[in-house]
């Protein structure tokens, strides 16, 4: 039996140094294949666990460890980010004290060894979630026209509610808004977006609010003791030269504002006349300033003359004349044929400029450059003084018949007589 047990012990030994030694050579045999390598994965994303409820990371990004491995080149080959999972434990972590938290990483490879992280530790400071009620404050900005005031803003709602991490809640004095009311003259309905800002006007983030815009109306009635937009009408007198007459009227500004006793505003009509202007034998735009006709306690706010602009035109008429058509543009070798060879010229403008006309003062052609011999209808071609418009031709188009010059006869030689004998 003993003798047995020994044979046994024996083979055993032997059994195990030859299992021990197959491993060996398998793991050199593996290492010289797919040998060891090390690799570092920067910016790892750490999730926060186990986070109070109502709560928010207050004054601490999300941590990103930068992880160092060793593992077989085959396994590093196809390792990403996303294999590893970095979580610190936030259940220690008492809302409004800044505590330092360390850092887990593991790798979702057996094969990998996490060699080293950095950091190790994420300092975390939270803080709780609160909701505020803030009236609303709506600024009226810019000025209504003149004569009018603006009323107080009517807001709907009139509260927001705003939420976010409590320090940042006590920093909020006011949630604002404006409106812009500059040149208005009637009610201004608008909406208007939101901001939470502290005591000094500055913006506080970090937080949300709802709602983030409300509908606003700002009233603009008529300042009492004023009546704005009053018409101005230009007073006239007299008429341009012969020849010319008068065109369009502006006046600038073109109405204005009136102060006085109500009770006298009430009476006045919608309009004040400025003081006569005399165009008389005027040829050319005219411009002037003039004061305003208004009763002895009313006054004009903000201005004491106008400028009134009267544009001057000379009165247009027309006048028929005939003319002979030349031709441009016919080589040497060639003639043409015109027909008719004249035509009537309808002309606009000016009566000062018309009578003056002479048959030298337009000149009609027709073109013919690049035209081969044979029969072409052409459009004549008028160029007329400046300031006279062609209004038509007639006709339209004239016939042309394009031909060689013709070859002149030589003349007959008479023989010269010799004298007699």
């Amino acid at each position: 039996m003993i003798v047995t047990l020994r044979h046994l012990f024996n083979n055993l030994s032997s059994v195990i140094l030859s299992l021990f030694l197959a491993v060996a050579v398998w793991v050199v045999a593996t290492l010289d294949v797919d040998p060891f390598d090390v690799r570092s994965f920067p910016a790892v994303p750490v999730t926060p666990v186990h986070q109070a409820e109502n709560t928010v990371l207050f004054e601490g990004d999300a941590a990103r460890v930068d992880v160092d491995v060793r593992a077989p080149q085959s396994v590093l080959a196809d390792l990403k980010i996303s294999d590893f999972v970095a979580t610190m434990d936030l259940s220690a972590v008492q809302p409004g004290v800044p505590t330092s938290v360390p850092i887990s990483v593991t790798c979702s490879s057996e094969a990998v060894r996490i060699t080293s992280y950095t950091p190790s530790q994420q300092a975390i400071h939270l803080e709780e979630v609160g909701t505020l009620t803030v009236p609303i404050q709506i600024a009226v900005e810019g000025q209504v026209a003149m004569g009018y005031v603006a009323r107080q803003p009517i807001v709907i709602p009139t509260e927001v509610l705003v939420d976010g991490p409590r320090p940042y809640l006590a920093e909020v004095a006011a949630v604002t808004g404006a409106v812009d009311v500059n040149g208005a003259r009637e009610d201004v309905v608008t909406q208007v977006a939101l901001v939470p800002r502290d005591a000094a006007g500055r913006l506080v983030t970090g937080l949300q609010w709802s709602p983030d815009e409300v509908a606003v109306r700002v009233n603009v009635v008529r300042r009492v003791g004023y009546k704005p937009d009053v018409e101005i009408v230009p007073v006239l007198r007299g008429d341009p030269a012969p020849g010319y007459r008068r065109g369009s009227v502006s006046v600038e500004p073109s109405t204005v504002t009136l102060a006085g006793p109500s009770s006298v505003l009430n009476e006045l009509p919608g309009f004040v006349k400025t003081l006569p202007i005399s165009i008389t034998e005027a040829t050319e735009v005219f411009t002037q300033r003039t004061p305003l006709t208004v009763p002895t306690n009313v006054v004009v706010v903000g201005i004491n003359y106008v400028t009134v602009t009267v544009e001057i035109l000379p009165i247009l008429g027309s006048r028929t004349m005939t003319d002979t058509v030349e031709v441009q543009g016919l080589s040497q070798a060639w003639v043409a044929t015109l027909s008719p060879n004249e035509v009537d010229v309808i002309l606009e403008g000016p009566d000062t400029l018309l009578a003056v006309l002479t048959p030298d003062s337009i000149q009609v052609f027709v073109s013919l450059f690049g035209l081969e011999p044979g029969v072409h209808r052409v459009a004549p071609v008028v160029l007329a003084p400046e300031g006279i418009r062609v209004v038509s031709v007639i006709p339209e188009t004239i016939e042309v018949v394009i031909g060689l010059s013709p070859t002149p006869s030589p003349s007959p030689t008479v023989p010269s007589k010799k004298p007699g004998p």
